[in-house]
C-alpha cells in the first residue's frame, strides 16, 4: 500500500499555525471531517490522544505519525502537516514539524503497517524528506511522492 495513493492533495496541510500537540491533533482531525474523511473529528481527537498516551509517535529527524484505528472507516485514510517550526510533541520533549497521521479501520488492525512502513522508507530519501520539509503547494508535494515512490 503506497502511500502516494492514499495521499490525496486535500490531505495536505502547509505550514499551520499550531505550537502544541493537541492544536496539530485537533487542526488535522476538523479539517478531515470538513474534507468528509472521516465522520468526527473530536472522536478522532480522543483516539489519537489515547494512542499518544500508549506511546510518543515521534520517530526522530522532527518527524511524528500520528495514527490510530477508526471503528467504522472504510478503509485507510492518510493525512500530512507541517508546522513553520518545531515544537515539542511528546512528554520527553521530542520535536516534531513533519506531521503523517494514518488512520486506518478498527476491523484491519494491520492495514496501517503497510503504510508506516512505507512512510518509514520514504523518509529515508533525502529528495522525498526535502519535499515534506520545502513544498509550497499540496499537489506538488504529492507528485513528488508519487514519483519517488515509482522509482525502483
Amino acid at each position: 500500500m503506497l502511500l502516494s495513493d492514499l495521499l490525496k492533495p486535500e490531505h495536505v496541510f502547509l505550514d499551520i499555525p499550531v505550537r502544541t500537540r493537541e492544536e496539530v491533533l485537533v487542526y488535522v482531525a476538523q479539517r478531515l471531517e470538513q474534507a468528509g474523511a472521516l465522520r468526527s473529528s473530536q472522536d478522532l481527537v480522543d483516539l489519537l490522544l489515547d494512542r499518544e498516551r500508549l506511546g510518543a509517535t515521534v520517530v526522530g529527524a522532527q518527524t511524528a505519525i500520528p495514527h490510530c484505528k477508526v471503528p467504522g472507516l472504510g478503509g485507510v485514510v492518510a493525512a500530512f502537516a507541517r508546522a513553520p517550526e518545531p515544537f515539542p510533541f511528546d512528554l520527553d520533549e521530542g520535536l516534531a514539524r513533519l506531521f503523517f497521521f494514518i488512520f486506518s479501520p478498527a476491523e484491519q488492525p494491520s492495514a496501517h503497517l503497510q503504510v508506516l512502513s512505507n512512510i518509514a522508507r520514504m523518509l529515508n530519501d533525502p529528495q522525498v524528506r526535502r519535499a515534506f520539509e520545502g513544498a509550497t503547494d499540496a499537489t506538488v508535494l504529492t507528485a513528488a511522492l508519487s514519483s519517488a515512490e515509482s522509482t525502483p
